[in-house]
């Protein structure tokens, strides 16, 4: 397994812990509007430092007694085979576990539900379903997969969440029908769209398109709340 960053102690990645984050290195996506195209696209990868996950669980172990959650996120964590073992090793120590994913890779979910490894899994849905090549940069369907994590998390997860950034492009009747298509579902969480500072998207272009602001997001969040139980995480 490739880890790149860690963050030591966050307040908001793990709802209700205090955790440490790491972010994997590589994805099945290629997302315009992503950020972190270093975890993303191969030749910048090659550039990062690496972190063994030995070093992780040693700081957890000396931390464990302020942590009580570990977030781990990408890149996309299921694309690694070494996961569902480097996250034992995390459980053993008492963390609960985060998982952000994409859920393009059902079988791999099913398998971390299945031995109790994640408590909390985040999936992102990137647009409405026959939009998704747009978003994602791949021309494969992918769709089929992610409605069959969907179902997964709804069945088996002791809690967890659907989220998606509000990219440009996206319109407020876009996260509508993503809404309808997820209903039922625990919580379905809108996170504005931002650039962080120092930071290119994998297409600059996108930078410069007209996307929701928070304000229209807390508007729709309203709205959508009568579909499903729907947030807005600045």
């Amino acid at each position: 397994m490739q880890l790149a960053h860690v963050q030591w102690e966050s307040f908001i990645d793990f709802p209700g812990r205090v955790a440490a984050v790491v972010w994997t290195v590589g994805c099945n996506l290629r997302c315009p509007f992503c950020y972190n195209g270093e975890l993303v696209l191969p030749r910048l990868a090659k550039a990062l430092p690496e972190i063994s996950p030995e070093r992780i669980l040693a700081q957890l172990k000396e931390r464990a007694g302020f942590l009580d959650g570990f977030a781990i996120t990408g890149g996309e964590p299921t694309l690694h085979q070494d996961l569902a073992d480097f996250l034992a090793e995390v459980k053993g120590l008492g963390l609960a576990v985060k998982l952000d994913t994409n859920g393009t890779n059902p079988d791999v979910l099913a398998g971390l539900l299945e031995r109790g490894l994640v408590d909390y899994v985040a999936l992102d849905v990137k647009a409405p379903f026959p939009r998704y090549p747009e978003f994602t940069g791949v021309d494969r369907d992918v769709t089929g997969a992610v409605q069959e994590s969907i179902a997964l998390l709804r069945e088996r997860a002791p809690d967890y969440e659907l989220r998606t950034t509000a990219a440009p492009g996206l319109a407020e009747t876009d996260i509508e029908v993503i809404a309808q298509a997820v209903r039922g579902v625990k919580r379905y969480v809108l996170q504005p769209f931002f650039v962080p500072q120092g930071k290119e998207l994998i297409d600059p272009s996108w930078a410069a398109r007209p996307h929701l602001d928070e304000e229209t997001l807390r508007s729709l969040a309203r709205r959508l709340s009568a579909l499903v139980p729907c947030q807005v995480r600045a």
